[in-house]
């Protein structure tokens, strides 16, 4: 999992999802998500900075058996669902298709350096 001080910036994620809702697909909400990440149908999943611990525990857990990339946002799930043009809070968010969005590179790459 990403640490929050190498998390994209703010303004890169609101354009990241702009991108990614006119060319892309993602999917609200941590049930969706999960059965995404679960069926292995998930390329990045976005945690929301005040996601509820038990929900970023199973998150984690299922993105690491998998091997999909998981980052953790310092922004409220509130403004989050904001940014993807939603009235409604997003504890977790996960990308299907990036469309046009060139987000996948920008994060996985610096997994794969930790390493």
């Amino acid at each position: 999992m990403a640490e929050e001080g190498r998390a994209t910036e703010v303004k890169d994620l609101k354009r990241h999802f702009e991108v990614i809702a006119r060319t892309g697909k993602m999917i609200l909400g941590f049930r969706q998500s999960y059965l995404s990440v679960i069926n292995r149908k998930a390329k990045l999943v976005i945690l929301a900075g005040n996601c509820p611990p038990n929900l970023e525990k199973e998150m984690i857990v299922a993105c690491k058996m998998t091997g999909i990339p998981c980052i953790k946002v310092n922004i409220p799930g509130i403004e989050l669902g904001y940014m993807i043009g939603r009235p409604f809070s997003a504890a977790v968010i996960s990308i299907l298709d990036p469309g046009s969005s060139n987000i996948l590179e920008q994060i996985v790459p610096r997994e794969e350096e930790a390493y």
